[in-house]
C-alpha cells in the first residue's frame, strides 16, 4: 500500500508549482538560498579505537547454536560443538503398557527392548519461527543460516557429557558458560553413536517419519505416515546405551523427577569433523530431541512404542580456533564466534567544540574500510555498534525509520548501513551515530566507550559476555552465533553540520 503521508504532501505540493511561473519560482528560489546566514561543513573528529580479542565468548542461553568448522584467512579454522542437557518429556514414564510397578506385581513382564534411537537437530529455515510449523513430504525448504560448502561431506560423533552443568554458579547468580570451558572438556565421555564412521550430508528435505505396524490388523501401518518434521541431522544413536540409560530405568528414582534425571544423564557432546569442504551450521537446539524407538511384548504379540526425550535445559558451545594471525596492529579484526572485536571512543576535546562552536549536527557516521587484499569466503552483511559498557544499543537504533520492519535484512538500514559493495567486493560499512552523538552535545548521555562488532541479526540485542584475561566486556548473542569474520583497513568519522555565521 502507498504511504498516504506522502499522497498528501505531494497532493499539497502540486498546486503551488502549478501556480507559479519559472520566474516567480526564481524569486523564491532567490529570497531562500542567497545568501543564507548559515555555513555548512565537515567535521573529522580525533578518536580513539582499538582491538579487542576475546579469549573465550558466553555459548550458553542462545537461539541457536553453530556445529562444524569455517575457515577465514587471517583468522584460521573454527570448530564449534555442541553441549547439551536433555529434559524428560514425563516424569516417571511408562514403557509399554504396564509401569513396572504392575509388571513385577503381575510376574509378567512387557521385556520393552531398544530398536533404534536417534538424536534430531533440525536447521533453521523460514518455517522455524512459526509456532507451529507444518512441514510437507518430499518438499524442499531453504535452509537458513548455513555457511560454507552445503555439498560438504562430514562426520558426526555423539558422546555422554560426564559433568553436571549447574544453572547456579558460586555467586548464586544464573551460571554463566564460555567457549573454552576446560571443565567440560575434561569430562567427555564415550561415544553414543551407532556409527561413528558415517559420513552425513546436508538435505533440504523434510524428515518423514512412519507409523509402526499393528500386529493386531491386517493392515501395514508402516506404510503410513507419523509425522513430517523440518529438515535437519538426523543421527543414528547405540541402542544399548539407551536401553540401559532410559528403558531399563522404568519406576526407578532417576527418572521420578527432572532433577535426578539430570543428575543421572548429564547430557550429550555433538561434534562433526572430517570435512571435505568447510561447513558451518547454525542449528535449531530448540526443537531437538531424541527419539527412542522400542519393542515391548503384550498378549503374545510384539509391538513397538515411540519415546522422546528433549533436548532442554543448558545447551552452549564448545570452540576452538587453529591457524590465527592476526598479528598486524595497522588493522582490526572483527570475528563473530571468536570473539575479534574494536572499542571506539571519540575525543572530549572534540566534543566541547561542537558545543562551544553550536555546531548544529546533520549526519553523524563511522566509516570502517574493508581490507580488500583479503579474500572472503563470505563477507559480513551488517556491523554492529553499542555501548561497550553495558552492551545496550544506541539511540539511532530505536530511532531508525526502518526499525519496525520484519526481516532484520530490511531492519535498521539507516543505523546500522549495510556492506557497500562495489563490483560485488566489500569496500566500506557505516555506521550512523547522529542522535547518539547530539545526546552527548545536549547532556543526554555520557561519551562512552563504543563497541564495534560483527552480527548476524540486527534485530537480536540480546547481551552476552566474552573474557579477555580476568576482565568481562560486553558483545551481543547476534555476534556469537555467526562464524563470519571482516578485515578492517581504516576508520572515520564524518560530522556534517551547519553553523550561524556571526
Amino acid at each position: 500500500m502507498k504511504n498516504p503521508l506522502k499522497i498528501v504532501f505531494f497532493a499539497s505540493l502540486l498546486p503551488l508549482f502549478t501556480a507559479c511561473s519559472d520566474n516567480s519560482f526564481n524569486e523564491i528560489d532567490g529570497a531562500l538560498l542567497k545568501n543564507p546566514n548559515f555555513s555548512t561543513s565537515v567535521l573529522t573528529p580525533t578518536f580513539t579505537v582499538s582491538q579487542t580479542t576475546a579469549e573465550a565468548v558466553q555459548t550458553n542461553g542462545l537461539g541457536g547454536y553453530l556445529l562444524g568448522q569455517y575457515t577465514q584467512a587471517p583468522f584460521g579454522t573454527l570448530s564449534a560443538t555442541i553441549v547439551a542437557q536433555v529434559g524428560l518429556s514425563s516424569v516417571n514414564p511408562v514403557f509399554g503398557e504396564q509401569s513396572q510397578a504392575n509388571e513385577n506385581k503381575n510376574n509378567k513382564q512387557e521385556n520393552e527392548t531398544v530398536t533404534e534411537a536417534y538424536l534430531y537437530i533440525p536447521f533453521f529455515n523460514p518455517l522455524s519461527s512459526l509456532q507451529k510449523p507444518t512441514y510437507t513430504q518430499n518438499a524442499e525448504y531453504t535452509l537458513d543460516s548455513i555457511y560454507g560448502n552445503k555439498a560438504a561431506q562430514f562426520k558426526i560423533d555423539v558422546k555422554e557429557l560426564n559433568y553436571y552443568l549447574s544453572d547456579i554458579g558460586t555467586n548464586l547468580n544464573a551460571k554463566e558458560y564460555y567457549s573454552n570451558d576446560s571443565a567440560i572438556n575434561a569430562h567427555i565421555g564415550a561415544s553414543v553413536a551407532s556409527a561413528t564412521g558415517a559420513t552425513y550430508t546436508l538435505t533440504n528435505k523434510a524428515v518423514v517419519r512412519y507409523q509402526f505396524d499393528d500386529p493386531k490388523t491386517t493392515e501395514d501401518e508402516s506404510k503410513k505416515v507419523q509425522d513430517v518434521l523440518a529438515p535437519g541431522l538426523r543421527i543414528p544413536l547405540s541402542t544399548s546405551f539407551f536401553q540401559s540409560k532410559i528403558i531399563s530405568q522404568e519406576g526407578a528414582a532417576v527418572l521420578s523427577n527432572l532433577n535426578d534425571f539430570k543428575q543421572h544423564f548429564k547430557g550429550l557432546v555433538i561434534s562433526a569433523s572430517d570435512f571435505s569442504n568447510d561447513l558451518m551450521m547454525l542449528l535449531n537446539t530448540l526443537a531437538a530431541k531424541i527419539e527412542i524407538n522400542y519393542s515391548y511384548t503384550s498378549n503374545d504379540k510384539t509391538l513397538k512404542k515411540r519415546f522422546e526425550l528433549p533436548i532442554s535445559g543448558i545447551t552452549m558451545n564448545l570452540f576452538s580456533q587453529n591457524g590465527s594471525a592476526t598479528t598486524d596492529s595497522s588493522r582490526i579484526y572483527l570475528s563473530g564466534a571468536l570473539g575479534h572485536g574494536a572499542t571506539l571512543k571519540i575525543a572530549d576535546a572534540d566534543i566541547n567544540t561542537i558545543k562551544n562552536q553550536k555546531l548544529m549536527i546533520t549526519d553523524a557516521s563511522i566509516l570502517l574500510y574493508v581490507d580488500q587484499s583479503v579474500t572472503y569466503q563470505k563477507e559480513p552483511e551488517r556491523l554492529y555498534i553499542y555501548n561497550a559498557n553495558t552492551g545496550a544499543p544506541l539511540a539511532d537504533y530505536g530511532y531508525d525509520p526502518t526499525a519496525n520492519a520484519q526481516t532484520a535484512a530490511y531492519s535498521h538500514l539507516v543505523h546500522l548501513v549495510p556492506l557497500h559493495k562495489v563490483n560485488g567486493k566489500g569496500v566500506y560499512y557505516r555506521l550512523r551515530i547522529t542522535n547518539h552523538l547530539l545526546n552527548i552535545v545536549n547532556g543526554n548521555t555520557t561519551n562512552v566507550p563504543l563497541g564495534i562488532a560483527v552480527i548476524s541479526n540486527v534485530k537480536n540485542t540480546t547481551v552476552k559476555n566474552y573474557l579477555t584475561g580476568s576482565e568481562k566486556g560486553k558483545t551481543t548473542e547476534s555476534a556469537v552465533v555467526t562464524p563470519l569474520s571482516t578485515v578492517i583497513k581504516e576508520v572515520k568519522i564524518e560530522v556534517n553540520y551547519s553553523k550561524v555565521r556571526n
